[in-house]
């Protein structure tokens, strides 16, 4: 967990939770986030700032949701299927990705856990202290994350369903009336930190949706943040819903869905024991998934795989339960007792093998591929190499400067604007300006008016720093690179050999660009960099003007 760096959001959320506990609640809005990761990272921080360290609670809630998982799942179907879906979960490269994230994904998916687990105890067993733990799992879920509300639509009509087939029993009026009691806990918790009014205007702007369908394709220019939101075709919800929650071979999409679909067949047997138990799964998958998208479309905001992580336990199960189903429609023809449980046995086996499989393949995948940003190499170029009089710009990247290199703190979005970059510049003739993705629309000129006089250390291909100096040269300036630690990454070596060959250095290009290609990923990168090295002129054809 602590091989990759921290990532932008990650980043985000340290930031807050490492200042003042008074000034969490006050940030959060503008990140529109909810205060409980954060409470729990405040004093996590505390007790160590190492990379493992700070996801440690992550990863403790999403091992939490694997025994969690087992329970639902037995309590729905029978003992197999909860080990067949405790199995699924743990190598599930959803759910471990994001449990060794320092995000409150992995909080939301446990919470979400507890409470639909509470609510089928409640009508399983009709012992009110369940509600107890309903509430429990939904405030900690309402208190991480907004898209908690749209749990509330199928545990609702769980709930509604329920009471209209049983309009004279009273204690299926209690169940309703501890239900109307947690949407109240929950409108309390919101109206505690300040969002009910918030909430109330989008949830009145949204119902307009059901009256006004139409607003669903306004321009982008005319919804509410600006952008078009998610794409309405068919490849989108293939590639950014169904691959998220099974696999991303397409071998492996088929089987999953497959198995899914044989654990939907059993809906159309009359009098199935597990028909409200697949409903109730179902709900919980499809009607959070179908709300967030027609919500940021509506909104126009772009859709993140991570917003739909709390679905992935419902869709786990039915697989789970498919799986088992067609396990034993194959034994079915075995007419000795004792030869058909060894075959059940042999044909679950047959059947979970290939779903690992297809999991293990994504979870190598995703272990060996090169981290998304690496902010810590950044703070460890800077705490290498800036002198104290220097001054470190990271436009839109205070946050990761703030945890990296804190010499250089500064508030977030303080080089948002042009007028503090020229302040901090004409205060310091050495500076460090740190660019990335996240500030690509906004520094553009900057990176125009960097390009000629600065050297530029690219770190990966989101994020890279530029040294500059008043009064020197770019020249001048490799010069002082040259004798830096820098990061053992290819890309760095490349683009700084390039600069070398542009500044006349062929001899440190050539040296640069073996680093290179000794520090290269794969085959095709260094086989780039390899006819670049090529390309470079022979030393004894060079003439360089001093």
């Amino acid at each position: 967990m602590g091989a990759p760096s921290l990532w932008y959001d990650e980043l985000l959320e340290l930031d807050i939770a490492q200042g003042p506990f008074s000034a969490i609640g006050p940030q959060l809005p503008r990140h529109a986030a909810m205060p409980l990761d954060y409470y729990l990272m405040y004093g996590w921080v505390r007790m160590g700032r190492q990379d493992f360290w700070v996801r440690w609670p992550a990863l403790f809630f999403g091992v939490l949701s694997i025994p969690l998982t087992y329970a639902l799942a037995r309590r729905l179907f029978n003992r197999r299927v909860g080990y067949i879906a405790a199995l699924l979960m743990t190598v599930a490269l959803f759910a471990v990705r994001y449990s060794q994230e320092t995000r409150p994904y992995a909080l939301l998916l446990c919470c979400t856990l507890i409470a639909f687990l509470g609510l089928w105890q409640v009508y399983r067993t009709h012992k009110m202290h369940y509600w107890l733990v309903v509430m429990v799992g939904l405030s900690g879920a309402a208190l991480s994350h907004y898209f908690t509300l749209f749990l509330l639509v199928p545990m609702g009509l769980f709930v509604a369903g329920h009471q209209l087939f049983h309009l004279n029993q009273p204690r299926y009026w209690r169940h309703t009336a501890y239900f109307a009691l947690a949407l109240l806990v929950l409108a309390l918790l919101f109206g505690l930190n300040g969002r009910i009014l918030v909430l109330y205007r989008l949830s009145y702007r949204f119902s307009s949706v059901v009256i006004q369908p139409e607003t669903l394709v306004l321009p982008a220019v005319e919804k509410p943040n600006g952008g078009s939101g998610p794409p309405m075709d068919s490849r989108f919800f293939v590639e950014n819903v169904l691959t998220p929650l099974t696999a991303t071979g397409s071998s492996s999409l088929l089987f999953y869905n497959a198995l899914f679909m044989v654990g939907l067949l059993s809906l159309i047997y009359r009098g199935h024991h597990y028909h409200r138990a697949i409903l109730f799964l179902c709900g919980w998958l499809l009607l959070p998934i179908l709300l967030i998208y027609t919500f940021l479309l509506y909104r126009g905001t772009f859709f993140a795989v991570r917003y739909i992580l709390y679905t992935l336990p419902a869709y786990l199960m039915i697989v789970a339960y498919g799986l088992d189903r067609l396990a034993g429609w194959l034994v079915k023809p075995v007419t000795s007792r004792s030869y058909r449980q060894i075959a059940l046995v042999v044909g679950l086996v047959l059947l979970v093998v290939p779903a690992l499989i297809a999991q293990f393949n994504d979870l190598q995948a995703y272990y060996a591929a090169e981290s998304r940003e690496d902010w810590r190499a950044v703070g460890q170029l800077l705490s290498n190499h800036a002198a104290p009089d220097d001054v470190v710009i990271a436009v839109k990247a205070e946050p990761a400067i703030n945890w990296y290199y804190p010499p250089a703190s500064a508030p977030f979005g303080t080089y948002g604007r042009t007028e503090p970059i020229r302040a901090a510049m004409a205060q310091h003739p050495r500076r460090w300006f740190v660019l990335s993705s996240y500030s690509f629309k906004r520094d553009e000129k900057l990176r125009e008016w960097l390009a000629p006089q600065a050297v530029r250390i690219v770190i990966d291909r989101r994020t890279v720093v530029y040294l500059q100096h008043k009064g020197k040269s770019a020249r001048d300036l490799l010069a002082e690179v040259k004798q830096f630690n820098l990061p053992q990454k290819s890309l760095t070596y490349a683009f700084l050999a390039d600069q070398f060959k542009r500044a006349g250095d062929i001899e440190t290009s050539r040296t640069f660009y073996h680093q290179a290609i000794a520090l290269a990923d794969s085959a095709g990168q260094k086989a780039r960099y390899e006819a670049l090295l090529a390309a470079l002129p022979d030393l004894n054809d060079t003439i360089i003007l001093e």
